[in-house]
């Protein structure tokens, strides 16, 4: 069996290739993702289609270049995976980079559950709702 690490990795360098046929496979139908905040693109997300079309938002407000570009650490405790990872964003004449933390939950070999920790949330909810005016 896959180390779930190693699949929480692979989610990764599938969403950096902008492989959705990869990230698809790894997650369950019924997936559950928590974006945290106040803002445009903050909210519960059910259901691996609503998550695509959320995750597909944030391609389109940030055109395209949304990346997790850091990785520091994933580490896991029985079906639970945290990532302490970093992202980056630069769209026009705005962007931000901050550092976070992402959690996983597993069903077997799936995803079920992620939930998003951002370093600074609230500059963030700023950075999503500014770009979601022009």
């Amino acid at each position: 069996m896959v180390q779930k690490t190693e699949l929480v990795h692979t989610f990764y360098a599938a969403l950096a290739k902008g492989d959705f046929e990869a990230v698809g496979a790894l997650l369950a139908d019924n997936l559950v993702w928590h974006q945290p905040g106040h803002g445009v693109l903050s909210g519960v997300y059910s259901g691996k289609e609503n998550v695509f079309a959320h995750l597909g938002k944030m391609a389109e407000l940030s055109n395209g270049t949304f990346a997790i570009d850091q990785i520091d650490y994933i580490t896991d405790n029985g079906n639970l995976v945290v990532a302490a990872v970093g992202f980056a964003v630069s769209a026009g004449e705005r962007s931000i980079a901050m550092k976070g933390v992402d959690l996983f939950r597993f069903e077997g070999q799936y995803i079920q559950e992620v939930w998003l920790f951002s370093e600074k949330i609230d500059e963030e909810d700023r950075f999503w709702t500014l770009l979601s005016q022009n």
